[in-house]
């Protein structure tokens, strides 16, 4: 059985912080989101595993 297809982070919330390209809304950096069309699932999946540790971060870090 396979994994369904993996959804796109964005939540139109567009603005990439200056210093390291970070997406704000998703957490992605400008070269995941350009590469997201082209990455397979699992690399994907390893994207959003990294959105979900820099978000933990942002918070804390408030």
């Amino acid at each position: 059985m396979s994994e369904s297809a993996v959804p796109s982070p964005c939540i139109n919330v567009c603005t990439l912080r200056a210093g390291d390209g970070l997406c704000t809304g998703c957490c992605r950096h400008i070269d995941e989101i350009a590469a997201w069309g082209m990455m397979s699932d699992a690399d994907k999946r390893a994207v959003l595993r990294k959105c979900e540790e820099r978000m933990e971060a942002m918070f804390e870090d408030s």
